[in-house]
């Protein structure tokens, strides 16, 4: 009977390479502030693709193996009366697809800033970031990573043994690489093209519309 038990819990939790998602709201301000922590095993996903609108967004290397999320959600004012939006109702949405894991906050009205803790084992290949506005800041080990911005600082460091080609792409503002020789760069007025090369085989790409993107690659 015990068994069966077993079993029958480990089937409840199986969903497509995702094999634990857990929602917490742990902190409430008002109805216009909430905290909401998600928790994910990442057996089985190759890809995670983040989207959000407007905040900040942040990856951090943690031991462990669960990716865990906290999503900090504020609502703007809004209204004829300007009144902060009620977020009591928002929260991360969450898609699957194949081996790939969508994660993304698209409300109006509201900020969200995330903090990804990424567990140092997982086997993630590609990693994706689209933001509108806001910061993004990421530490990463072996991974594809792609980062698209519209306004606002991009600040990656990442392992020079393993990542490989990098390009850079300001339309509006400037770029820096620390930590590895540019091959190529290109001001033209008011953009910024980097070219760059690592010892691995990850590429790192960034484009940014307006503001600065700031890449340390860190040897041994």
């Amino acid at each position: 009977m015990v068994n069966g038990q077993v079993f029958i819990k480990k089937l409840m939790l199986m969903s497509i390479g995702v094999l634990l998602m857990t929602a917490l709201v742990t902190y409430a301000k008002a109805d216009d502030q909430v905290i909401r922590t998600h928790s994910f095993y990442l057996e089985g996903v190759e890809e995670l693709e983040f989207s959000n609108s407007v905040g900040s967004f942040e990856i951090v290397p943690v031991d462990g193996e669960e990716m865990r999320i906290v999503l900090d959600i504020e609502g703007e004012r809004a209204g004829f009366f300007r009144r902060h939006v009620d977020v009591t109702g928002m929260d991360l949405e969450v898609k699957e697809r194949g081996d790939t894991l969508f994660l993304s906050f698209e409300e109006k009205d509201a900020n969200a800033e995330w903090l990804v803790e990424m567990p140092r084992s997982t086997s993630i290949k590609r990693t994706s970031i689209q933001m509108g506005v806001g910061e993004v800041r990421v530490e990463i080990d072996a991974t594809d990573l792609n980062v698209e911005l519209g306004v606002g600082e991009v600040n990656i460091e990442a392992p020079l043994a393993s990542v490989g080609r990098v390009n850079l792409n300001v339309g509006v503002g400037d770029a820096d690489i620390r930590g590895s020789e540019i091959i190529d760069s290109d001001s033209a007025f008011i953009s910024r093209r980097i070219r760059a090369e690592g010892n691995g085989t990850y590429p790192l790409e960034v484009d940014l519309g307006v503001g600065d993107i700031n890449v340390r690659l860190r040897g041994q």
